[in-house]
């Protein structure tokens, strides 16, 4: 009987101990798991790294195309506009963009360029064309949101980090400066995806934000499918999402020329 016990306890312990040991290597997995996510979570040692980092991420992407719906609200005058339509983009600063009616018509053409642009509307029969300083005073909504496009594809070589302005788990706040203006840049702690961005006033007021989603996953999952822009000085909200992005395609200098069906008359933006 006292042999039975005996033989009873020894394997009692040693399950017990094999039991520890199993324990031990759930818990060390769980362990490199935290540790691991703990990682992801804060992948720079310093956020003074931020653009570096970011512009790295994006430096190879070049040009894109991309399928997009627009609806703009006006404060002021209470109106709102519904655009689907087709947009080219490619560094530096080249830019199209076609709006379409319902039916599938041509609403208007964008072209803008470093420091000029061309407005073509086949309703009215004419293109308007002018300095860039022209366009921002006509159609202040637009070119705030194409000034973006730098920020938003992390061309990000000429951003200067100032300070950290908050952090946590979650979200990563940062002080920087770009082509003279203060901006206010909130990223994903984990992905370092770009989530928001304030711009600041010399008056130490917001005069813009913008709010960025839908990540997707791969080499460009930092590209944001959706974006919201507001101005609380203008009184306007732009919403926008963007589906079928084509990263890369073969974009020459014809893609980013206005070449209307019809004469067309010509008049200059002042």
């Amino acid at each position: 009987m006292a042999i039975h016990q005996h033989y009873g306890m020894r394997k009692l312990n040693y399950q017990n101990l094999k039991s520890y040991g199993l324990f031990l290597i759930v818990l060390t997995l769980l362990l490199f798991v935290v540790i691991s996510d703990n990682l992801r979570a804060e992948p720079l040692a310093k956020p003074e790294d931020i653009p570096n980092l970011l512009f790295s991420r994006g430096k190879n992407l070049s040009a894109f195309k991309a399928v997009m719906n627009v609806t703009t609200m006006n404060e002021v005058d209470k109106s709102r506009q519904d655009v689907k339509g087709f947009l080219l983009y490619r560094r530096p600063n080249d830019f199209r963009f076609q709006g379409l009616a319902a039916g599938g018509n041509t609403l208007f053409e964008l072209v803008i360029k470093a420091k000029t642009f061309e407005l073509y509307v086949p309703q009215e029969g004419k293109v308007i064309k002018g300095d860039r300083a022209c366009f921002g005073r006509k159609f202040p909504d637009v070119a705030e949101i194409e000034s973006l496009i730098p920020m938003v594809l992390l061309q990000w070589r000429d951003v200067r980090f100032d300070r950290v302005l908050s952090r946590d788990a979650e979200k990563l706040v940062v002080r920087i400066t770009f082509e003279g203006r203060v901006w206010g840049a909130t990223l994903d702690s984990r992905t370092m995806n770009l989530l928001r961005l304030v711009r600041i006033n010399p008056r130490g007021e917001i005069d813009l934000t913008a709010d960025f989603g839908e990540f997707h996953q791969g080499d460009y999952g930092w590209l944001p499918h959706k974006f919201e822009v507001v101005s609380p000085v203008g009184g306007w909200r732009t919403l926008a999402k963007i589906s079928k992005i084509e990263v890369n395609p073969f974009l020459v200098e014809k893609n980013f020329q206005i070449e209307p069906t019809f004469s067309v008359k010509t008049e200059s933006c002042r």
